[in-house]
């Protein structure tokens, strides 16, 4: 049976993740893992040690005073993560899934998701995580090493979730974006969706002949060569035909090229209103 590794933490993507988790798991048959961990914060650092300003006495007792908060704020995140986790899997049971089990972890997050990842074929994460401000646009940092460092398809949801009728498959002919052709050929995930793929820059006989490969593998979708910048013209195909999904290569280039010239995995992200089902 397959499995699904759901990440959810005190934002407004738990709900999203829960749903979309539970939409991917009734498609595949699959049981959900929910998965919450509490990051290790040192009290004394995160309210600024000051107690170097103040007499001996006073410091040892200053000291007393953050451990014993920083005790109470642990049990406090512990009750809090047990709350959200039995929130989450009274969801995805109420969405049609049955095998649902909780995890709740201490550690660093991206540590965490990568050593559970193992078990799972699929990673739902959302877009931006609980400590993130609330610029509509900005992808969380956690959750863009999460996408980097994953060998596993992750989905990045939106806050909402909405029906799964049109995909919108980006194609460059990459062995990431092969893996995204695969999984529309084959996986029950996107059965009975509307699937169109995309291509996008300047035509020619190498690009053509992948997408006529690629049409033959899809006989059901229809295949588009399209010129432009990627990041623009896949924004704009997402929005006119209405794609409640897209799936593209996730991080395709070499770290210098990243550096240099971006990302078009990150900038997706960040202007997409639909999830994103990304393949390394």
């Amino acid at each position: 049976m397959q499995r699904l590794l759901a990440c959810i933490d005190a934002s407004l993507y738990a709900t999203s993740v829960a749903d979309h988790a539970a939409w991917a798991a009734r498609r595949l048959d699959a049981a959900v893992e929910l998965l919450h961990v509490i990051q290790r914060n040192d009290a004394v650092t995160a309210r600024q040690d000051l107690s170097g300003a103040v007499g001996l006495g006073a410091k040892s007792s200053l000291l007393e005073e953050l451990v014993a908060i920083d005790e109470a704020e642990a049990k406090l995140s512990k009750e809090r993560g047990r709350l959200l986790l039995e929130a989450a899997e009274e969801r995805v049971r109420a969405g049609g899934v049955q095998d649902v089990r909780t995890v709740h972890r201490h550690g660093g997050i991206v540590e965490t998701v990568v050593e559970r990842e193992e078990n799972a074929d699929l990673v739902v994460i959302g877009k931006r995580g609980a400590s993130s401000g609330f610029a509509r646009d900005h992808i969380g940092s956690k959750v863009e090493r999460v996408v980097r460092e994953s060998i596993r398809p992750v989905l990045v949801t939106t806050p909402e979730f909405r029906p799964i009728e049109r995909v919108l498959v980006a194609y460059d002919g990459g062995r990431s974006a092969e893996r995204a052709v695969e999984l529309a050929a084959r996986s029950p995930l996107l059965e009975g969706t509307d699937v169109h793929v995309l291509t996008v820059g300047r035509s020619s006989a190498d690009r053509q002949r992948d997408l006529d490969a690629v049409a033959a593998r899809l006989p059901q979708a229809t295949c588009d060569l399209v010129p432009g910048e990627p990041e623009e013209v896949l924004a704009r195909e997402i929005e006119s035909r209405g794609a409640d999904l897209l799936l593209m290569g996730a991080y395709g280039h070499s770290p210098l090229r990243r550096l240099i010239v971006g990302s078009l995995t990150t900038a997706m992200m960040q202007r997409c209103r639909v999830p994103v089902l990304l393949f390394r």
